[in-house]
């Protein structure tokens, strides 16, 4: 017993019960109206005495973080940048592993967040090819298909990660059958309203999330910008074009591109993607940083999985 306890015989009394109290909270999770029944005590001062129990240093509360990610980073990086969430994964300077890494951690929240019923729009690249690999047990959700097939070998089309997908939930894959470009606008357009793909377009207004990566035009790490012709890349990067997500193009100043080419694509549009509840981007490295600056100033992102590295070089200077 302190000195102060020892002149202050209430003083010391009141400790002890207020650790009394405090045990039966914390470690036997009894309710309040139970303690205080159990103890002959009001609910009132129940309250008061956990209360007086955190004042005093008699409770110490830690909170174990999650090995794999940096949580008060993510807390600061999703308020800097007017996010939802962001998900900074702690990849220990192994920079060739951190697309699995982005991967895992992709898979890991969405096994989380999604609910038996719901679903899942999914765009393509090697941030969600990863995520697919990564894929454990995962409640029965439909996966669709947000942007058409690329003409590419550049990654693993997009409907092939839908179908793998849709394998871990348990649901029905949707997917688009028509490229991601065609010949004109109005035949985009024409496409869309065909029931065979409006079977799946039209699951767009009922995405519940969609999973998208983000690709980068300097450097050319996008397999969007791959489908365009050099004439076409050419006038998309005079008018400022840094990124791009499912079948859009940004700016630095997260604005779309607008262009004769971009009105050829099939798939998600920024407008019905802007209505998804929950827009989850896949994305890390250092050859991304503009790109992905661009697409936080988008407004379109709401949870970001990026790595630490970049979310350092991403976070707003004071």
């Amino acid at each position: 017993m302190s000195t102060s306890e020892a002149s202050n015989p209430g003083g010391w009394a009141e400790a002890l019960e207020a650790a009394i109290v405090a045990r039966r909270y914390y470690l036997d999770d009894r309710k309040k109206n139970e303690i205080a029944d159990e103890l002959g005590l009001s609910r009132f001062k129940v309250a008061r005495l956990l209360d007086e129990a955190r004042a005093r240093g008699l409770v110490k509360i830690s909170i174990d973080m999650p090995a794999d990610f940096d949580v008060p980073m993510g807390d600061e990086f999703a308020r800097r940048h007017g996010l939802r969430r962001a998900l900074i994964v702690r990849t220990l300077g192994a920079v060739d592993q951190t697309v699995p890494l982005l991967g895992a951690a992709a898979a890991q929240y969405l096994s989380r967040v999604l609910a038996p019923g719901d679903l899942l729009g999914m765009s393509w690249g090697r941030s969600l090819t990863s995520t697919v690999d990564a894929a454990g047990s995962f409640p029965a959700v439909d996966v669709v298909q947000l942007v058409g097939g690329l003409r590419s070998n550049t990654s693993i089309p997009g409907a092939e990660l839908v179908r793998r997908f849709a394998k871990h939930t348990g649901g029905r894959p949707f997917v688009l059958h028509a490229p991601l470009l065609v010949g004109s606008a109005s035949m985009a357009e024409a496409l869309r309203a065909d029931p065979s793909l409006a079977e799946t377009t039209s699951r767009y207004s009922r995405l519940r999330a969609a999973l998208v990566g983000i690709g980068s035009w300097n450097p050319a790490r996008s397999s969007l910008r791959g489908e365009f012709d050099a004439t076409e890349r050419a006038e998309l990067e005079a008018r400022g074009a840094v990124a791009d997500i499912c079948t859009f193009v940004l700016d630095r100043n997260g604005h779309v591109v607008s262009s004769d080419a971009t009105a050829r694509s099939v798939g998600v549009t920024s407008e019905e993607l802007m209505r998804v509840p929950e827009v989850i981007a896949v994305a890390g490295g250092a050859d991304k940083k503009d790109a992905i600056a661009a697409s936080l100033r988008s407004g379109m992102i709401d949870t970001l999985v990026i790595d630490d590295v970049t979310a350092i070089a991403l976070m707003p200077q004071d």
